[in-house]
């Protein structure tokens, strides 16, 4: 952290021994000592409270991860009977999600009536008439 060599600390305890004089320098060490020994009491106790609310985040977010998965693993295990939830009024079965490799999707079917082949007969047979009455 304080890049203090042996020859710095060297001068800094001589000028103190005789600024202050070999009599009181023992106890001037001391307090030093005790006011270090707060500096780095106070430095602990900061980084814990910091390492605290970091682990009490990602408990949090583990919390919610795990019962995100827990809903997901619950809404998997769910069986839903097709034929009893389709003779409710109000419930419609979910479709089935398509494969990757299902086939592309299809233009819908055409309506019933159109199918049936007297159906389809008369609606030729309009447009044929149709064409006949404009040439005569």
């Amino acid at each position: 952290m304080f890049d203090i060599g042996w020859s710095e600390l060297m001068v800094i305890g001589s000028l103190a021994l005789i600024v202050v004089g070999p009599k009181e320098l023992p106890r001037l060490l001391r307090t030093v000592g005790q006011y270090v020994a707060q500096a780095r009491g106070m430095a602990r106790e900061f980084q814990r409270s910091m390492e605290d609310a970091a682990r009490e985040v990602d408990l949090s977010e583990m919390k919610e991860l795990r019962e995100t998965a827990n809903e997901l693993r619950s809404l998997q295990n769910m069986k839903v009977d097709y034929k009893t939830a389709a003779a409710k009024p109000g419930l419609k079965p979910a479709p089935k999600a398509a494969s990757p490799a299902a086939k592309p999707a299809t233009a819908p079917a055409a309506p019933a009536a159109a199918s049936r082949p007297e159906a389809r007969e008369g609606a030729e047979a309009a447009p044929a008439q149709a064409s006949t009455d404009d040439k005569a």
